[in-house]
């Protein structure tokens, strides 16, 4: 069962707004050192539309990045404040 038939029964059960998330765990320089970053991004599929597509970016450091929900991920990546990582904890 992929994602988009999970999605069909949850919204049969009564769900709605229903995102899938993928999360990602990656590693940048930060103040000389190395940050480890969560990237959690949610896809509510193509039934979605103009609002497919959010991201949120967790520092180790207790930083976050947000930004705008989009309807691709191309569009979000690139309203998305990457430089809150960059805040001091």
């Amino acid at each position: 069962m992929d994602a988009s038939e999970i999605i069909a029964r949850l919204r049969g059960e009564g769900f709605f707004e229903i995102s899938e998330k993928v999360t990602f765990e990656c590693c940048r320089t930060k103040n000389g050192g190395t940050q480890r970053v969560t990237v959690e991004v949610f896809d509510r599929g193509p039934e979605g539309g103009r609002l497919r597509y959010h991201c949120i970016a967790r520092g180790d450091d207790g930083t976050l990045a947000t930004g705008n929900p989009g309807s691709t991920i191309e569009e979000v990546f690139s309203t998305l404040h990457w430089n809150d990582l960059n805040r001091a904890s």
